[in-house]
């Protein structure tokens, strides 16, 4: 197991059942995404807001149930990667496809987890 695995896994124990998720995209995203379907097969119930066509297609592929942005008023929690923390703590993302819808999920959230490497 990598570290990103990890990360992933770990940031999916913050979910709790009846939440409205965040799913960011990236490869430490996915390991969240995969490990969050296995936790709505067993039963939680959670809808998640998607960052990217590739995080929709992988949610839709793990049977998580999905809404679009425009029709939440609020999302529970983020959970996305960044490529590296400062010494205060702020994400740095880099400039990839997703940037600007990651951004908007994120602004729309009560908190955010980001799995990243300390600069």
């Amino acid at each position: 197991m990598n570290t990103k695995q990890i990360a992933g896994e770990k940031a999916c124990e913050y979910i709790q059942d009846g939440m409205v998720v965040g799913l960011g995209t990236g490869s430490t995203a996915y390991y969240m995404i995969q490990k969050l379907g296995e936790r709505v097969a067993e039963g939680l119930n959670v809808t998640g807001v998607v960052t990217s066509k590739a995080t929709e297609k992988l949610a839709l592929k793990r049977n998580i149930p999905l809404m679009d942005l425009n029709d939440v008023t609020e999302i529970d929690l983020t959970i996305d990667g960044a490529d590296e923390v400062d010494a205060v703590f702020r994400g740095i993302k880099g400039g990839g496809g997703a940037l600007l819808f990651e951004k908007l999920v994120a602004h729309a959230s009560k908190k955010k987890y980001l799995g990243c490497r300390r600069r």
